[in-house]
């Protein structure tokens, strides 16, 4: 009885913060951190129209109000420290100046894990959607951030929003979508051949269900990363399929062994490591 109350606050607590405007919902989700004991505040930028979060000596922007309070409850250590737990990012020794390709970059909490481990690296971002790049240009200052989509072939293509979850995609999703967009797209075989990148210590791949496209795009340049993370959960397409078993069969095909991975359902993410790189 006590479980079921709960959850009814707290669904009905997550629509009244739905229904106010922004400057009322951040002090409405402040207050709720105030009572959890969490050191997590929210603030809403109306010259920028985006919201920032503060914690742990660190901040982040966010466009998505919702996503945004939800995914920074805990703090932004946390949702980084998780990010890159399921990637099992601890099995990778980095180094200063390694490069690192974040193909889906949402808001850029991959680089923020780096700052909170002092990892000095040259961080590369593929971010599509419009709004999540604009955050990802503030949470990213100095690094190399594109507003474009990896795939396996250059050109413009259609982009489906679906702002409210971060599951845009070039394919159409399965829960529907906000609205369809022209975007630019590249293979990561031309954006490292034209950048003159000979060695990528680690690239992540989250392209919500095109992964295999954009693994295909990369098979050129396959020799030249040392580690592949990828996110292979369901959500290819209308029917939500899988991808991480294309991603298995083609990365050992091109002598990549999975070292780790974490796979709960039907979501999953494995790391991958270019045996070519076995003795570094």
């Amino acid at each position: 009885m006590f479980k079921k109350t709960k959850i009814f606050f707290f669904n009905y607590f997550l629509k009244v913060l739905n229904f106010l405007p922004p400057k009322y919902s951040c002090s409405l989700s402040n207050f709720r951190q105030i009572i959890m004991k969490r050191k997590v505040r929210f603030f809403y930028l109306k010259d920028l129209n985006l919201y920032k979060v503060k914690s742990d000596n660190l901040s982040m922007y966010f466009f998505d109000k919702m996503r945004g309070f939800n995914t920074y409850a805990y703090g932004i250590k946390e949702r980084a420290v998780s990010l890159a737990a399921t990637y099992n990012l601890n099995l990778i020794k980095f180094s200063e100046n390694d490069v690192v390709i974040d193909c889906g970059a949402n808001y850029g909490d991959l680089y923020a894990w780096t700052l909170i481990n002092n990892c000095k690296i040259n961080y590369i971002s593929f971010e599509p959607s419009p709004k999540d790049f604009k955050c990802v240009e503030l949470n990213c200052l100095g690094q190399k951030n594109n507003n474009i989509a990896l795939s396996n072939k250059t050109g413009k293509t259609e982009f489906y929003l679906k702002t409210d979850s971060g599951d845009s995609s070039l394919l159409e999703p399965a829960e529907g979508f906000t609205e369809i967009i022209e975007i630019e797209t590249t293979t990561l075989k031309e954006f490292v051949i034209k950048n003159k990148i000979n060695h990528i210590k680690f690239f992540k791949l989250e392209a919500e269900g095109f992964e295999p496209e954009i693994l295909n795009g990369s098979k050129d340049v396959l020799n030249r990363i040392e580690y592949i993370g990828v996110d292979g959960s369901p959500e290819r397409g209308p029917k939500a399929e899988t991808t991480i078993d294309y991603a298995i069969k083609f990365l050992t095909e091109n002598n990549f062994k999975m070292i780790g991975s974490n796979i709960y359902n039907q979501y999953a993410k494995a790391l991958f490591k270019n045996q070519n790189f076995k003795n570094l």
